[in-house]
Formats: C-alpha cells, structure tokens, sequence
C-alpha cells in the first residue's frame, strides 16, 4: 500500500472519529470551559473544532500544498483568545461543517500528491520536513485534540460528582 492511500484512509477515519468524540460531549457541557484543567484541558469541546480547523486551513493544507509548488506557508497564525471569541457562538454543527470542508480539501490534496515523493524534505513551517511527516502531524494533532474530547466525554460528570461529593464531605 503506498503512503498516499495509507493516510486516505487514516485520515477520512481520524476525522471521523473526532466528530464523534465532539458529538459525545454531553450537549450541555460543548460550550463550557472543563471543570478539571489540568485532565481536561482549558478549552471548552466547540473550541478544540474550531482550532483542529484553523490549523488545518492555516498551516496543514498550505504545507501540503509545497509538494504541488506552492510557497512555504506563513506561520503567522496564532489561536489566541481574541481569534477565538470572534468565533466562539457559532453553532457546533457549523463548526463540524467547516471542519469537514478542511479535511475533505486534504483528502483531495493526498490524492493529488499520489506521485510525488513523500519522503523529500522540503523547508516547512516545522522546520526541514518531508511530506509525509506534515501529514503525520495532521494526523496526530486530530488525536491529540480528539483525546481531549474523549476525555471530556467520559470523565466531566464524573469528576463534577466526585468534586460536588468531596465539598458535601467536608461541610461540618
């Protein structure tokens, strides 16, 4: 199996499962900031779609890109907390929506990149890089961002249970 038809498939498969991870969320909790930080990080579920976005439209797609002739892209894009609040009531499905949009363009751009040399290292945003590990890192940043999600989906409740438990306990 060549390398473009491996990530094809990892990647239609990764961004299906973080839509679900995002979807497991319990609806109530998506847009709230997570009760325990330092397992569930400090952003709320909506902002970990619009930043796996963003990263994808500003820095995963335009590095592919290089392979077809395209520049290095800029690496001026930041995820501040400005950035984010301009953004931060659009709905979840909207935000789904978009990321489906990046991710299918890169689907699009692996099956463009079928002949070219996924192991030719070019100056990228990253540093000297070769395709293949730009999409690698594609790859593992929706994991790393679609673990938190899980987190989030699995443990919040409990962990808000566990901490409602422990101040009753400690009431005289």
């Amino acid at each position: 199996m060549k390398q473009s038809e491996w990530f094809l498939k990892q990647l239609q498969t990764g961004a299906e499962q973080f839509e679900w991870n995002f979807w497991s969320v319990p609806e109530h909790l998506r847009t709230q900031l997570p009760i325990d930080p330092p397992y569930m990080g400090t952003w709320p579920a909506v902002r970990h779609v619009w930043h796996v976005t963003e990263y994808e439209r500003c820095l995963a797609i335009p590095g592919m890109r290089q392979w077809l002739g395209a520049p290095t892209p800029a690496n001026d894009w930041l995820d501040d907390d400005e950035t984010w609040h301009i953004h931060q009531d659009t709905p979840p499905q909207d935000l789904i929506t978009r990321f489906w949009e990046m991710r299918r363009e890169e689907l699009a751009l692996v099956q463009e990149l079928q002949r070219v040399d996924w192991n030719e290292h070019r100056d990228t945003v990253w540093g000297y890089k070769p395709l293949s590990w730009v999409v690698t890192k594609t790859y593992q940043h929706t994991f790393e961002h679609g673990d938190t999600l899980l987190r989030m989906s699995l443990w919040w409740e409990h962990i808000a249970e566990q901490i409602a438990l422990a101040r009753t306990e400690e009431k005289p």
